[in-house]
């Protein structure tokens, strides 16, 4: 059976042999693919924010067609991302926990949206901003160029000096440190690519934000001013007013950068030749995340951990257009193709957005996420929150969510999001046919059956992980 992998090669071979499927660069647009890590669409004015501070955001939306319902496969960053660059849901892609003998990384066989798009004769970039999307998971696969503002190897880490405490990283102002960097450094670097690009082929560009994941990546202290918070405030977990101030901060902030990179691309006349991407590899838990589970609970998949962005706009897309039909991570990189005119990756768990923009009639898509804890040796069972202490998998029709707990079904969970959207009522037992119907997915794309992960854990990724607050412990909330 021939896999993805192998099916994009054989085309990157054609086309070098000069075939039908030869680059014919001078029709394919630009592609910007922007991810803002943990970012929620309702604190967006262009999803009715009322507070919204994303004016660059909301500019692109109003140029372009916003998705009111999409949903990503994972809580998770890497996992999450690895959905976004193969058009497949985790169990397809192998990346499934943070560490483990396997697991861990994208599946080498497993072609990447990149790859499709050098086939065709596109410059590939990724700037990414934290260490959950190192070279360690696989996600620079297809790229010429990939810099993570990491830019030492593992072993050359020093994990022996202690991480900066939010003062401290005010105080000195740097724009990174040992495991990630905040939106200037990340879109300096990825505007002096776009200077410094030779030719006129195409590019593709994704460019990743971490700075709403962790209070540490604060912006300038005039940004505070603006906010009304001080640094000498490091949020509690409990102080949820305050944390969400500074969550707003860093989304404007974020906010800001995009329209640095925007800028750059009107002025230098690439903007109109270029489709952009706006979206997130998942969400966060703000009042609700903290009255259900705490602050910051990655490994649940609830709507407000999964629920994300999704902007498109440029060429071949229309203004001012919202689609209401559900949309998922896992349909970002079809779409891409489509309007790339380039080769398909093979057989992909997501399809096209472009029919459902058209305003066509589709099939009812259905919409996949995991989070695998007990298979992470990141999350030992005695740190996980309650709720967390399971493998947990979601399927949705666009209704109604199912979220199977693989190992005590019997605490499954099932919401009308229609009635519900918050998730407050659950309907499992009341409503087992709807349950039913729904579980039959999974069992029919093999969601329940994993490869062996095992628990086995080393390496520097682990206290990279741990600083980040992705183990599972509440003190790093």
């Amino acid at each position: 059976m021939m896999t993805p992998r192998h099916h994009t090669l054989l085309l990157v071979a054609a086309c070098a042999l000069g075939s039908s499927c030869a680059p014919q660069t001078e029709d394919r647009p630009n592609i910007l693919l922007v991810t803002l890590d943990t970012t929620r669409p309702d604190r967006l004015g262009c999803y009715g924010w009322e507070g919204a501070v994303t004016p660059k955001i909301d500019a692109l939306a109003a140029r372009g067609v916003r998705f009111e319902m999409a949903l990503s496969t994972a809580g998770i960053t890497p996992m999450a991302h690895a959905s976004i660059l193969t058009g497949l849901n985790p169990y397809n892609h192998g990346l499934r926990v943070f560490h483990g003998e396997v697991g861990h990384t994208l599946r080498g066989e497993i072609a990447t949206l990149p790859e499709a798009l050098s086939a065709v004769g596109y410059e590939t970039a990724g700037f990414v901003s934290a260490y959950p999307l190192s070279p360690y998971y696989g996600l620079d696969q297809g790229f010429e160029t990939y810099r993570t503002g990491i830019e030492k190897t593992q072993d050359q880490l020093d994990l022996t000096q202690p991480v900066r405490s939010l003062r401290e990283s005010v105080l000195l102002n740097e724009p990174s440190s040992r495991f990630q960097r905040r939106a200037d450094s990340t879109t300096a670097q990825a505007i002096d690519w776009l200077k410094k690009r030779d030719g006129d082929s195409p590019w593709f560009a994704w460019v990743h934000f971490f700075d709403v994941h962790d209070l540490s990546l604060v912006p300038p202290p005039e940004w505070a001013e603006r906010f009304g918070v001080s640094y000498d405030e490091v949020p509690h977990q409990r102080d949820l007013a305050l944390k969400e101030a500074f969550y707003d901060m860093e989304l404007a902030w974020m906010d800001h950068q995009l329209g640095l990179l925007f800028d750059h691309l009107e002025q230098s006349g690439a903007l109109e030749d270029t489709v952009i991407v706006i979206t997130a590899d998942h969400g966060q838990g703000l009042s609700d995340g903290q009255r259900l589970h705490g602050w910051s609970r990655h490994r649940l998949i609830y709507q407000w951990s999964i629920q994300i962005p999704l902007l498109i706009a440029g060429p071949k897309i229309p203004s001012g257009e919202v689609v209401d039909a559900l949309a998922r991570a896992t349909d970002i990189a079809p779409t891409l193709l489509e309007l790339t005119d380039a080769p398909p990756l093979g057989p992909m768990d997501g399809a096209s957005l472009m029919p459902l923009i058209a305003g066509e009639k589709v099939e009812q898509r259905i919409a996949y996420a995991d989070a695998l804890n007990l298979q992470d040796s990141h999350a030992p069972l005695s740190r996980l929150p309650e709720g967390c202490r399971d493998d947990l998998h979601a399927v949705f029709d666009g209704r109604y969510k199912l979220i199977h707990h693989r190992g005590s079904p019997e605490e499954s969970e099932l919401y009308d999001l229609e009635s519900d959207p918050s998730e407050q009522h659950d309907l499992y037992q009341s409503e087992p046919e709807i349950a039913e119907r729904l579980r039959a997915f999974l069992i029919e794309d093999q969601a329940l059956s994993l490869r062996k992960v095992s628990p086995e854990a080393g390496g520097p990724d682990r206290d990279a992980l741990d600083q980040l607050g992705y183990t599972g412990d509440d003190s790093k909330d």
